[in-house]
């Protein structure tokens, strides 16, 4: 698992998909609902922003397939926030009030930040700092 141009595709794929999902849920959000029998959202607007940042953290994974040495800190948010996705679909999913199927997305997320979190471990370098005076 020590090899570059397979960390590259990993964070690439994960682009293509986080950009996906996050364009087809901004226009799709109503038709899917309708289509699982969920209910409809009170405040659209709160999940087109949040659709619309899905989409940009997309491009963030993006940035970081295509300089993989100097984007540590987005990994590390990447981290953190697909087990905070994976967290919450999981816990709307346990108590029934979401639909199983948004579970997928979750898990998807939680294998990605499991992948991200080994080639931190394996690529991490701790780099000086300047001393303060």
């Amino acid at each position: 698992m020590k090899n570059l141009a397979f960390w590259k595709s990993v964070f690439l794929t994960k682009s293509i998909i986080t950009c996906a999902e996050g364009a087809a849920l901004f226009f799709a959000d109503s038709w899917i609902r309708n289509l699982l029998n969920a209910q409809p959202l009170v405040n659209v607007e709160y999940s087109q922003l949040f659709f619309g940042l899905v989409f940009f953290i997309g491009v963030a994974y993006w940035w970081v397939a295509n300089d993989i040495s100097n984007n540590h800190g987005i990994i590390k948010f990447g981290i953190c926030a697909q087990s905070f996705v994976f967290a919450i679909l999981a816990y709307h999913t346990a108590i029934g009030t979401i639909h199983p199927l948004y579970l997928i997305p979750g898990i998807i997320d939680l294998i990605f930040a499991i992948l991200y979190s080994v080639f931190l471990f394996l690529y991490s370098y701790k780099q000086a700092e300047p001393a303060l005076e």
